[in-house]
């Protein structure tokens, strides 16, 4: 199908006084690769890589194009994004260990409530950020391809995103671009602690989108980068955290993200207690005001956030603007059932709201 070379060099710092036919042989791959002081990577491509390329030129998402991206782009595109792993010291994990960390990491996809957006194709599976999905391939999305083959995990690809053709079976590699995809794998997929740290400096965006988007929560570091930006926010802006933290499957069924309340309980103290505080708010305004929840679904979401809001009032609460009483207690006065529907749920098998109301 494909006939693949890599080869990635550096051409400057030679430690002694080049030939003259060293330089003229620079000077012709120069010629050749347009290269730079950066490594480059020149690829020697069958034509359907070049064809695709043509045809993405004209693609309706575009301008107005009459080309609709296909599998096909996909799969001419995904042997080259993995030689270029290859070359950057990816190292593909089998295939079950890469559909294990694949499932922790897009794991509300994989629920029985996500099978909306999970759609499998022979050679990859697309992962979609939200429940609606217009086109199987929109372009410009957080949408996540998950390569079978040789196991990784980017973006959908576009062939001028990756580089540039120097002619008509050579292409360039942009290794500026191919940073971002080097580092998402290798840190998920090879446990490497530098990655992690280039993400937080130049792919934010993408790690933002895994919290907030797909519900993955296990990543201390990436949570922080979240919440820490509720917590910089103006004080009416506070609430709006609750929703990156209740949300709805494909089925239409609440989803809560206890990874998230865990760490609004682990960055409160008598101090700092801001984002707790809008939580219990919020509790009340669903009550107050017209939303899509039902009775029994508002009656969750307080269950879940006095559960977060009884130990820290206990440990923190005894003196400044704390809310003075608990949540569920609170709200009888607006839900008189509410005890007796959380004691029919068991409390949503919750540790402190059994404590407290189950006595």
């Amino acid at each position: 199908m494909r006939n693949v070379i890599v080869f990635i060099g550096i051409l400057a710092g030679l430690s002694c006084q080049p030939t003259a036919a060293k330089q003229e042989a620079r000077a012709e791959q120069q010629d050749t690769t347009k290269q730079t002081d950066e490594k480059e990577a020149i690829i020697m491509m069958n034509p359907e890589f070049k064809k695709q390329g043509e045809l993405q030129q004209h693609l309706d998402d575009e301008g107005g194009g009459n080309y609709r991206y296909a599998e096909k782009d996909m799969n001419v595109a995904l042997p080259v994004i993995a030689d270029i792993l290859k070359a950057k010291g990816y190292v593909a994990p089998a295939r079950d260990v890469f559909d294990k960390k694949l499932r922790e990491i897009f794991a509300e996809n994989f629920s029985p409530g996500g099978t909306c957006r999970v759609r499998e194709y022979e050679k990859f599976t697309m992962l979609y950020e939200g429940n609606s999905i217009e086109t199987p391939f929109p372009m410009m999305s957080d949408d996540v391809v998950a390569a079978k083959e040789v196991n990784f995990i980017w973006q959908i690809p576009l062939i001028a995103s990756l580089g540039s053709f120097v002619d008509t079976v050579h292409f360039k590699i942009d290794t500026k671009y191919t940073q971002k995809l080097i580092s998402r794998n290798k840190y998920f997929f090879n446990d490497s602690k530098a990655d992690l740290a280039i993400l937080l400096n130049e792919d934010t965006a993408f790690l933002k989108v895994l919290v907030t988007s797909f519900g993955y929560t296990k990543d201390q570091k990436i949570n922080d980068l979240v919440m820490n930006e509720y917590l910089r926010g103006e004080e009416e802006e506070l609430e709006k955290v609750a929703a990156i933290i209740f949300k709805r499957d494909c089925k239409n069924q609440l989803i809560v993200r206890e990874g998230l309340l865990k760490w609004i309980a682990d960055h409160t103290d008598a101090n700092e207690h801001r984002l707790i505080s809008a939580l219990y708010n919020y509790a009340f305004k669903i009550y107050e005001g017209k939303n899509d929840f039902t009775q029994n679904e508002k009656r969750k979401i307080a269950a879940y956030i006095d559960n977060t809001f009884i130990p820290l009032k206990d440990k923190y609460g005894k003196g400044g603007d704390w809310p003075a009483e608990e949540l569920i207690f609170n709200l009888e006065a607006r839900d008189k059932e509410i005890q007796d529907y959380l004691k029919q749920q068991n409390y949503f098998n919750l540790p402190e709201l059994k404590n407290l109301y189950g006595e």
